[in-house]
């Protein structure tokens, strides 16, 4: 992951005096984390819009206003670059693991369970890349494991979470919360799939409802 970061910041600085002129100075001003993400957001739209194996290095430079020959020298094919597509969605998913601030109630952990959620144009680019790569772990073993081993973080940053709201008897006693965080995943796996398929009944909205109803359900009595 180090090695894909160290690339990335050296490949972002090199896309700033290779692009065409217009592209030029709008990367030249951005922060090395800004060019980062413009790869990442160059690579998702191309793999929402064609899906993975349509992906190709040509689409994706051009999607970004480059040439195929300055990813070529920083990667050394088309796997290497999906590798950091993936790595760039793990990120987004992750970003709660490295909060130093824990949830101090479920109407908290609810808002932020919702920056995972399909709610946005944004986000639902990288859901469609997320199930794309879903999709291809089936056939992938490598990409199979990144998977399982995301999952089991996932599931480990969400059980934390729920035992120390546990703890405040902020939900309802006795429950399994590592059992509650599995269901937990499994819901918004749920969600963002039939939010793709079938986004003018699962609206932004409805799924911050499902999410309200579930949490309901777990919260402690009040009084």
């Amino acid at each position: 992951m180090m090695s894909i970061g160290i690339t990335l910041v050296v490949l972002c600085l090199e896309l700033g005096y290779r692009s065409p002129m217009t592209k030029q100075n709008e990367m030249n001003v951005l922060s090395a984390d800004d060019r980062r993400e413009r790869v990442a957001q160059a690579t998702w739209a191309v793999i929402s819009r064609e899906g993975l194996d349509r992906a190709s290095l040509r689409a994706i430079a051009q999607e970004l206003g480059s040439t195929t020959g300055v990813l070529t020298h920083y990667f050394r094919d088309k796997e290497a670059l999906l590798d950091f597509a993936f790595a760039s969605i793990v990120e987004k998913l992750q970003f709660g693991a490295g909060s130093s601030a824990t949830p101090a109630d479920l109407a908290s952990v609810s808002e932020l369970l919702g920056a995972y959620l399909p709610l946005t144009a944004d986000t639902r680019v990288w859901w469609r890349v997320w199930l794309s790569f879903t999709v291809a772990a089936l056939a992938n073993k490598k990409r199979g494991e990144n998977h399982a081993e995301l999952y089991k973080e996932l599931s480990r940053f969400w059980t934390e979470i729920l035992s120390d709201l546990s703890q405040k008897r902020a939900l309802r006693p006795n429950l399994d919360v590592a059992l509650e965080a599995e269901t937990l995943l499994a819901l918004i796996d749920g969600i963002g799939i039939h939010a793709l398929i079938t986004p003018s009944s699962m609206t932004a909205k409805r799924q911050l409802q499902i999410v309200e109803c579930h949490f309901a359900k777990l919260a402690a009595a009040a009084g």
